[in-house]
């Protein structure tokens, strides 16, 4: 078995500052002789924070590698851990991507997996592919699939930076099955009160009606609307 060697890794320091704590296995590291390589190694963790120093993350590779003119590490197999202390804690895996050390963002490709606690309430993300910008408190992703309380939200990106969750599509759908279906270009979840606040003009099918309405104030929990302007309904057979 081998040894563990913590080193302390200054990247871009003159750029950003950033400190990167690496963990790496002594019989997986190599220092490989090209004018491209930096360093190619397995079993890999590392450790850091937001720019602001709120949020630690750290990230498990099986494999990483870097080269000598790039801002980036290349990073296979990776299992990433957010913690924005009592706001919220997301768990992310992936095939493979890309982790930006300078800007704290992710580029993940293929079979992202994505988990939140947030209010003790449990999210579910898929995509294919996925942008995450840890600062700034978001993920994006053109095929961005999320399940909660028995609710799919499909849209291209979610933020956590305030207190509500931000989801963010041109349109988003969201479906409970057998209940509710509804279209918005932008939701707030409030997972403490159970509402949906749907901006602009959005459309609720529900109980064989078509509600449309302006900032509608939905209750996923009971399955009504609180409040809205405008609000028209027509029934299935109109």
């Amino acid at each position: 078995m081998g040894w563990r060697l913590i080193v302390y890794c200054v990247l871009a320091t003159l750029l950003t500052g950033s400190f990167l704590l690496i963990t790496i296995e002594n019989d997986s590291f190599s220092s490989v002789p090209s004018n491209s390589s930096i360093f190619n190694a397995k079993e890999i963790e590392i450790r850091s924070s937001s720019k602001n120093n709120e949020i630690n993350f750290s990230i498990e590779s099986e494999m990483i590698n870097a080269l000598s003119n790039s801002k980036n590490l290349s990073i296979f197999k990776p299992n990433i851990e957010i913690d924005n202390q009592n706001k919220y804690f997301v768990t992310l895996s992936a095939d493979k991507g890309d982790f930006f050390f300078e800007s704290n963002q992710f580029d993940l490709r293929n079979e992202i997996n994505v988990n939140i606690i947030k209010d003790e309430k449990v999210i579910d993300l898929f995509a294919e592919s996925a942008f995450i910008d840890i600062d700034k408190e978001y993920l994006s992703s053109k095929n961005l699939k999320i399940n909660f309380n028995e609710i799919t939200f499909l849209g291209k990106e979610l933020s956590l930076a305030d207190e509500l969750i931000s989801i963010s599509g041109n349109p988003i759908s969201f479906t409970k099955k057998d209940f509710f279906e509804g279209y918005s270009n932008k939701i707030k979840v409030d997972l403490k009160k159970k509402l949906l606040y749907l901006s602009g003009t959005s459309n609720i099918f529900i109980d064989g009606k078509k509600i449309t309405g302006e900032e509608i104030i939905f209750d996923y929990e009971n399955n009504s609307i609180l409040n809205s302007s405008n609000l028209r309904i027509r029934s299935g057979n109109s």
